[in-house]
């Protein structure tokens, strides 16, 4: 009973716009409740109706005192669209419920004429982009906070129009050279998977091919990295300027990075270092759109060492990585054979 008491004053002060921001908070809690229904109705129900200095029925007054609390509502709303973790009472049915009880204590008071005010506000949708690129074919990305993402080949994003919530969410698939703004007062979150990188202002790559490890690796500021699986969240590493995660199969590797060779990515400089051929034709097949065979398995498996500048025709990055790795190669239109 006592616990139901404080929520009571509580939900008084949110309906009369009075709560501090960790009182705020707590109603975003409050409202994850089972009791949250009931509370709200007895609060918007009982005699006080949060509108004592209306009782002279001053009917603008009350109408600007019911389509204040819409604004608030709709507000709080707006602030989520992009971002709702639970459906709950924090959902819209349960706000256009609490407004229409609202709505009703006021009636109750003898007042008429409010079904002007009847329409409840509606969340404001916004558009989610998703640009997916080709084999063959990076771009740039600037998105709605200014944020620049440069897009690797046969790489996925999506992000919404405008970022109206507390946090900056988006999506990829494949990989990515990111220089987010900064803003302390909203988060930036990749979602790759289970696997959330989360930032406030920074520079850095990901790269989260399916059937590959992911791999997450800092220029500047700091990034946390984490597994969100259900209910259970696993911290994998909060990463500095030339700092490394490598996870796969449920492990996470921390290693260094050298800055430059994060920040070159963008502009076509790939570094591969004790890697297998087969992973950097893999690399060149996204870069090019071409298709590499080995006439010889074992060749595929050798690992070398490389700098590649991928903004040069294929066959000067042919050249060099055959006077490398030691082999002959033969071009034919989007096909390369290595002997």
């Amino acid at each position: 009973m006592q616990a139901d008491n404080t929520h009571k004053t509580l939900i008084r002060k949110y309906i009369h716009n009075d709560c501090t921001p960790a009182e705020l908070e707590s109603i975003k809690e409050l409202m994850k409740l089972p009791q949250a229904q009931r509370l709200f109705d007895e609060v918007l129900s009982e005699n006080w109706s949060g509108f004592e200095a209306e009782l002279d029925l001053d009917q603008p007054r009350l109408n600007h005192k019911l389509q204040a609390f819409y604004n608030r509502l709709q507000k709080d709303e707006t602030e989520q669209a992009q971002v709702e973790v639970s459906a709950g009472f924090f959902g819209k049915r349960t706000y256009l419920r609490f407004a229409a009880v609202l709505a009703a204590a006021i009636l109750s008071l003898g007042t008429y004429g409010l079904l002007q005010l009847k329409k409840t506000p509606v969340r404001e949708q916004f558009a989610i982009h998703e640009i997916a690129n080709p084999m063959g074919q990076q771009s740039r990305i600037v998105l709605p906070d200014s944020s620049e993402v440069f897009l690797g080949a046969g790489s996925k994003l999506k992000f919404p129009e405008r970022f109206t919530a507390k946090t900056r969410e988006i999506s990829l698939e494949g990989e990515a050279f990111f220089q987010v703004t900064k803003n302390p007062h909203k988060p930036f979150i990749i979602h790759t998977g289970t696997v959330q990188t989360k930032v406030l202002g920074t520079s850095f790559r990901i790269e989260a091919f399916r059937g590959s490890p992911l791999m997450v690796s800092v220029a500047t500021g700091k990034v946390r990295v984490d597994d969100y699986k259900g209910v259970e969240v696993r911290s994998l590493a909060i990463l500095l300027p030339g700092q490394r995660v490598s996870y796969d199969s449920g492990k996470a590797r921390l290693g260094t990075v050298d800055i430059e060779e994060v920040k070159g990515w963008k502009d076509g400089r790939l570094v591969f270092r004790g890697a297998s051929l087969r992973e950097i034709t893999n690399t060149l097949e996204r870069w090019y759109n071409v298709k590499f065979d080995y006439g010889n398995p074992g060749k595929s498996m050798e690992k070398i060492s490389v700098l590649l500048q991928a903004n040069v025709p294929l066959a000067k990055i042919m050249k060099v990585l055959s006077a490398t790795g030691h082999f002959k190669y033969k071009i034919d239109t989007n096909h390369v054979r290595i002997h």
